[in-house]
């Protein structure tokens, strides 16, 4: 770890899983009702897209041909997690007729958050080019991510893909949602969070989507839960004051009774705000 000292007002802010002594139980809930929905599901599988470990998506087909995928990443600050907590969010979304598509990616340390952003292009150009013979629509892909997998979806925002796929003329991403996302990382480097990161400010600046040119064809819609930390707004204010001059199409929605992983139900309940949003922007 970079030798900083820990900011004590920031780590209240970020360190999100110890303002939750109930962690472990909504673990274990996401746990149970993950492994449900992939036992009931008919059109479940599973697809490696690299080599590294984690590099595996996890694919729920809905009943409806032709119809847009919705990708989900997961947070865990880059560090922790596992793609298989989140199938239970597909169901709702593929009874409204959409796919659904989880990413799993390697962790710091082992590998850095540069390391992590080139997993997710990799898993998002696996989908395109793999999932027309399934009979999904490549080019209609909904993004979204949570905390840092809402980091992860936001840098997605700023790829050219025509540069790594040639025959990608056009952006495979029509939207994105980021949902209690991280834009700014200079902060974490005052946590404990930095402990596996080993961030210090310059590369905090560079994973920084702050700092990255976006995409100013691709709208984002940047969610946060009303019970959260002031310093998620904040996040999501540097994001808006760094791309408005870009002409990046920019929403916020507040998701009301929601923290920080209370959002993450919201995602997965058909009568919420979030699920209806996030439903409307994939259509």
């Amino acid at each position: 770890m970079t030798n900083q000292k820990i900011d004590n007002y920031l780590e209240s802010q970020y360190n999100v899983v110890a303002a939750r002594s109930d962690f472990e139980h909504v673990l274990e809930d996401w746990t149970k009702r993950s492994q449900t929905y992939r036992t009931r599901s008919a059109r479940y599988s599973q697809h490696r897209y690299g080599k590294r470990k984690n590099e595996v998506i996890d694919l729920f087909l809905s009943q409806q041909k032709y119809s847009p995928i919705m990708v989900y990443l997961h947070g865990g600050y880059w560090q922790r997690g596992d793609r298989s907590l989140y199938s239970f969010i597909a169901e709702p979304f593929n009874k409204a007729g959409i796919n659904v598509a989880i990413i799993g990616y390697p962790f710091s340390p082992s590998v850095s958050i540069l390391d992590i952003i080139d997993s997710i292009k990799t898993g998002v150009l696996w989908l395109w080019k793999n999932t027309r013979e399934m009979d999904i629509d490549s080019n209609q892909i909904l993004l979204v991510g949570h905390s840092a997998g809402g980091h992860l979806a936001t840098v997605m925002q700023t790829q050219d893909w025509s540069e790594l796929m040639p025959a990608m003329s056009d952006n495979p991403i029509q939207a994105i949602v980021s949902i209690s996302g991280l834009y700014w990382l200079v902060p974490l480097c005052q946590t404990s969070l930095n402990e596996n990161l080993n961030l210090d400010k310059r590369t905090a600046k560079i994973v920084s989507p702050t700092e990255m040119k976006p995409n100013e064809s691709v709208p984002i819609t940047m969610v946060f839960g009303d019970q959260e930390g002031l310093e998620f707004t904040r996040q999501c204010n540097m994001l808006q004051m760094a791309w408005e001059s870009f002409g990046v199409p920019i929403t916020r929605h507040k998701e009301d009774n929601a923290d920080h992983f209370d959002v993450v139900d919201h995602i997965a309940d058909d009568k919420s705000q979030l699920f209806q949003l996030i439903r409307q922007l994939a259509n």
